[in-house]
């Protein structure tokens, strides 16, 4: 699609700090002078609010299965993209969204679907929008373990540390295969150091304009 707004999707692990982060880079675009509009995924409208409940409740009870998981979270995104993604780049504002295609190629591809399968049925839903810039914050599964410790796990966060350690996996490959797209970031450094960072790459992404 043709539009002059800027797409942000910043991923990882659950205690990987990434739901800071968006918001300390919304602040800092803010201060450039910059229209910024926060979202995350699942969530951010009513439909996408309630799709979270059910995905992320402890308490839901018989497992879901895996493909049943895949389409709650694309119904969520698509009405996230058409009710406030599209509109909002459409504006030329800049999206930050904490998680997006990623999060369902890093954790769904760790159920065992492939990748392939995951990007058609994307594409399929008219997903083709992806952001112009993803940050990945790395963080070992363990340490985000240790780091999710204070707070009562979601359905997701209490899996076993072998599936997020796939999750990761995925998502290691995803920055190597698609480098113009996808950053690493080393997530287990000071939050003011990590911000630093966020500003300077989207800053200077914004420079030279979008990457596909």
């Amino acid at each position: 699609m043709n539009n002059s707004g800027f797409f942000v999707s910043v991923e990882g692990l659950d205690g990987s700090g990434k739901t800071t982060q968006v918001e300390l880079l919304a602040e800092a675009m803010r201060r450039d002078g910059r229209t910024v509009k926060v979202v995350h995924d699942p969530g951010s409208t009513a439909l996408g609010e309630r799709v979270r409940e059910i995905l992320l409740d402890p308490g839901t009870g018989r497992p879901i299965a895996h493909w049943a998981e895949t389409c709650l979270f694309l119904a969520a995104r698509i009405q996230l993209a058409t009710e406030v993604i599209l509109p909002a780049l459409e504006a030329g504002q800049m999206v930050l969204s904490d998680r997006y295609l990623d999060s369902t190629l890093a954790y769904q591809g760790a159920r065992g679907i492939p990748w392939g399968q995951l990007l058609e049925l994307h594409r399929l839903c008219g997903l083709g929008r992806l952001p112009d810039l993803t940050i990945y914050l790395d963080i070992p599964a363990d340490r985000a373990h240790e780091r999710r410790m204070s707070t009562t796990p979601d359905r997701l966060e209490a899996e076993a540390i072998p599936y997020h350690e796939s999750v990761r996996s995925g998502y290691l490959e995803l920055a190597r295969r698609f480098p113009e797209r996808v950053t690493l970031i080393p997530a287990d450094r000071p939050a003011e150091e990590l911000a630093r960072e966020f500003r300077d790459l989207v800053r200077e992404r914004l420079a030279v304009g979008r990457a596909i």
